[in-house]
């Protein structure tokens, strides 16, 4: 199951097991237990920033062979994407029920907060696509903290944000990490939300 993840320090991954009695991972086993039972795991039902999702992505399996065999590395971004369906398409509802797949599970990925954010806003980025081997983490690129720009004077043009290009994390470093050195989507995504965020503040 897919999700966006960002690790925070006060997390439980100190020992490798379930506890049963205060219901969490002590060790990141995805919360299997929880998940079987449809609940969220706990770190995105806890998480201090509200910074975790979990989803449902719906994909196509004959197409995942085809996006691993993808020759250029900066294109395994866009084959990825291309394996994940619309679960709002009539043709893939049709197809899914055929296949078995239960209608609460459809509406779940209808509703999937990863869904959104990988394919309809595009702001979630892969790791390490060039791996192929076709991660379901997948993660929001990050912005300078503000304050710490403020004080190297790296504000940008409109005065709150650092322009992309000038982000604490270089660009060049968040794409090896995200779309196998591709820059342009993590200057898209970024340039995005940066500008989202620098409305919010006005």
């Amino acid at each position: 199951m897919p999700w966006l993840a960002y690790v925070h320090h006060r997390m439980p991954v100190q020992k490798i097991y379930f506890n049963w009695k205060s219901g969490k991972s002590e060790k990141c086993i995805f919360c299997y237990p929880r998940i079987e039972a449809g609940q969220p795991t706990v770190c995105s039902e806890t998480c201090v920033g509200r910074i975790r999702y979990l989803g449902v992505l719906l994909y196509d399996a004959d197409a995942i062979e085809r996006a691993a065999s993808t020759e250029n590395e900066k294109d395994l971004y866009q084959r990825q994407l291309e394996v994940f369906l619309d679960p709002n398409d009539p043709k893939v509802i049709e197809q899914a029920i055929k296949d078995g797949i239960p209608l609460s599970v459809i509406e779940a990925a209808q509703q999937s907060p990863v869904y959104k954010m990988a394919m309809e806003w595009k702001l979630a980025l892969p790791l390490h696509p060039e791996y192929r081997t076709l991660p379901m983490v997948w993660y929001v690129p990050p912005l300078s903290p503000i304050q710490s720009a403020a004080d190297a004077g790296e504000l940008g043009s409109n005065g709150i944000l650092p322009d992309v290009e000038s982000l604490r994390i270089p660009v060049q470093y968040l794409a090896n990490l995200l779309t196998a050195g591709d820059t342009k989507p993590v200057t898209a995504r970024t340039e995005t939300y940066a500008g989202d965020a620098s409305l919010q503040t006005c």
